[in-house]
């Protein structure tokens, strides 16, 4: 076929589809704009209809004797209320109102309802204004009170003398937004201001499709359209195509075809100042369009399959002979030049060619012949021919008999068709001696490696005992380095006091000796703390006194009292009312508190507000201590390790890591929990105890 011919045929069916599709979507976007515009048609009907009927009803009511009279007497009757009442029911509004001079709403239809108007004040809303100043008003806004959009049409009542007041009627269009839902695409009603005042879409309500000026955003905000929303803007761009009379917009990062109408009604100022819009998806265009993209390329693709085919079968007819011919004459050429062996069958396995590479492998001379001789006598193949020529993608692994020689050949070997002439197969023969006598060797290596590593594996486990031993005196001598640290100095205060003490008895100067003597009672006191952290935390059991019941309240403010009365203005304090009872020993769960109210005192030491907050609450069948203080919050990794024995963030001197995981250890010995929260600028440890069967404590 001439290539040249079959290119202009492609090109002038590909441009024929282009300008198809390019006129099948501009169909379809004049059929949809021709629906929007039907529909906003009979949208705009029905705006019309349902306004209209209750346009002259507040006018009507304005001449209503008992509304004169109501405005001259400022009357909040209940008669006015079911006058109006039946009224509303009567007309089918949502809802009729009446204020006074003051914009004070003096009666009103829903006076039973808890959204009532009664006793509101309106003065501010626009349509109060109009009807005070022009006799009539009309307003569209959402309710300051129900937060309902509605159309507010009013009046103004003039009362017998010289009193004055506004009757309204408020009618919701709630129903019309949602017989919208059924439409194809979104309807769109917008004000003078562009800002959506009715839609299905509530994402679209109360927004604006321009943007305003600060003299538009003011007004909304003084008259409280929108009931405190501010409009945004949410059209982001917009692509006008004028001589298709298309226009685009992008709306909340989707794409619609927008048609619009302007509101025509003479006797409705209001409505006449609204536009009407109708936004449709504009992927419900793109997909008519690839659905009849679709069709067409079906049709022309068959009208160019027809044409086409009828010339490729004579192409197809005279490049038969030219490939077949090119194709063995290129295999030929490949086999001849490959480095392993390479042979050509027939059904039943006699070899048609080869190539030097083969030759070799059979230790044949080059005048040998090799070629009609069937593959079984160079190598073994299964008796039936057919079962070896399975295509595979893997190698089978047999073995090559060599001319002259003892030994065989390890070789691998695939067959395949080569669809050059019926029923003709290649069979590819891979050397693999080499491979072999690597294998060998890698066995050999293998095996000593093994012994390798059992030897070091017998040196390992020795080593790990070892390192195991070490750690173990590492950690007894860092504990005695802490501890003799931790008592060496007040020992060394110890024997400083004393020996000023001596001085002064040696000089009868007994002044200053009961300070000194003060002094060592705190010494005593931290030598004998650290030896009760000591003892606990090496203390395994239950100890002397077996768990009993008590009263946890009572225990923290025992404990509060007696070793913490100094600090009482930094300790906030707030137990359960129910004073809950656990079972534990008094002696240890009084430690296990004391561990977190005295690491929480040093942790407030350097803050400018120092607090610590002490707390008990049951919470189900459990009891919680929280312990929170404001001095800083923990990190995440030391959070981690905060309850390991020896681990502690205070300085040298003021800890030896133990109080936490002595709390930690008491806890658990009586069925509870302590976690710990790293908060903003706190840490709050909190301890959970199960009840005690007991009664709780009066």
């Amino acid at each position: 076929m001439n290539l040249f011919k079959q290119k202009r045929l492609r090109l002038f069916f590909i441009l024929t589809f282009v300008v198809l599709v390019i006129v099948v979507h501009l169909i379809w976007i004049k059929d949809v704009q021709r629906s929007s515009l039907l529909r906003l048609s009979l949208i705009e009907n029905t705006l019309k209809t349902t306004f209209q009927k209750y346009q002259y009803l507040p006018e009507l009511l304005s001449h209503d004797p008992r509304l004169k009279m109501a405005v001259e007497d400022n009357d909040y009757g209940e008669e006015i209320n079911e006058l109006l009442k039946i009224m509303q029911t009567a007309a089918g509004v949502d809802a009729i109102y009446l204020m006074n001079s003051q914009g004070i709403v003096i009666a009103t239809s829903n006076y039973d309802l808890k959204s009532s108007f009664m006793n509101n004040q309106y003065e501010f809303r626009p349509y109060f204004e109009q009807s005070m100043r022009e006799g009539s008003g009309l307003y569209y806004g959402v309710g300051i009170t129900t937060k309902i959009p509605g159309y507010f049409i009013s009046s103004r009542v003039e009362g017998f003398n010289s009193e004055f007041g506004v009757i309204v009627a408020k009618v919701e269009p709630n129903h019309i937004e949602r017989d919208w839902q059924q439409f194809s695409g979104d309807i769109l009603v917008a004000d003078h201001n562009e800002v959506v005042i009715m839609s299905a879409k509530k994402a679209w309500k109360y927004n604006s499709l321009v943007a305003l000026t600060p003299e538009q955003l003011q007004e909304i905000t003084k008259h409280q359209q929108f009931a405190g929303q501010v409009p945004k803007l949410i059209v982001r761009d917009t692509f006008t195509l004028n001589w298709a009379d298309i226009s685009l917009w992008d709306i909340d990062g989707h794409h619609f075809l927008v048609e619009s109408t302007q509101l025509h009604n003479k006797e409705n100022v209001l409505l006449k100042e609204w536009q009407l819009y109708h936004a449709l998806p504009f992927s419900i265009i793109v997909n008519k369009t690839i659905y009849s993209s679709f069709i067409i390329a079906l049709l022309l693709y068959g009208l160019y399959v027809f044409i086409h085919y009828r010339q490729y079968i004579e192409y197809t007819r005279n490049m038969k002979t030219q490939i077949d011919q090119k194709h063995r004459t290129e295999m030929q050429l490949i086999i001849d030049q490959t480095k392993v062996g390479i042979l050509t069958l027939d059904k039943s396995g006699n070899i048609l060619s080869h190539n030097a590479a083969f030759q070799g492998m059979c230790d044949h001379g080059e005048n040998a012949v090799i070629s009609g001789r069937n593959i079984n006598e160079f190598s073994t193949l299964p008796e039936n021919f057919e079962e070896g020529i399975t295509v595979t993608e893997t190698f089978t692994e047999s073995t090559l008999k060599e001319s002259d020689r003892p030994h065989s050949l390890p070789i691998m070997y695939i067959i395949s068709p080569i669809n050059i002439n019926d029923s003709v197969y290649l069979m590819t023969i891979v050397n693999i001696s080499k491979r072999k006598k690597v294998e060998e060797e890698l066995s050999f290596a293998n095996a000593c490696l093994e012994k390798l590593v059992e030897e070091r594996t017998l040196a390992l486990d020795f080593a790990q005992k070892e390192l195991i031993r070490q750690e173990k005196m590492v950690v007894l001598g860092r504990m005695a380095a802490a501890i003799v640290h931790e008592l060496s100095q007040p020992l060394v205060a110890f024997k400083s006091a004393l020996a000023s003490i001596a001085i002064k008895q040696e000089r009868s100067d007994w002044q200053g000796v009961n300070v000194s003597i003060n002094n060592l009672l705190p010494l005593c006191h931290n030598m004998q703390d650290i030896l009760v952290q000591l003892k606990s935390f090496a203390y395994q059991g239950n100890g002397n006194k077996a768990p009993q019941s008590i009263a946890i309240n009572r225990l923290i403010t025992k404990f509060l009292a007696a070793y913490f009365d100094g600090a009482n203005s930094n300790i906030n304090v707030t137990l359960d009312e129910h004073n809950p009872l656990v079972n534990a020993n008094p002696t240890k769960l009084e430690i296990a508190v004391g561990n977190l109210v005295r690491n929480a005192l040093d942790a407030v030491e350097k803050s400018d507000n120092p607090q610590v907050v002490i707390s008990t609450k049951v919470i189900g069948e459990y009891v919680t201590v929280v312990v929170e203080d404001n001095g800083g919050s923990l990190d995440e990794s030391v959070a981690e390790h905060i309850f390991e024995p020896f681990f502690t963030t205070k300085s040298i001197g003021k800890g030896l890591g133990l109080g936490l995981a002595i709390t930690h250890n008491i806890i658990k010995e009586y069925d509870g929990d302590i976690v710990v929260e790293c908060l903003n600028d706190s840490t709050r440890f909190t301890i959970s105890l199960p009840l005690s069967s007991s009664e709780t404590a009066s």
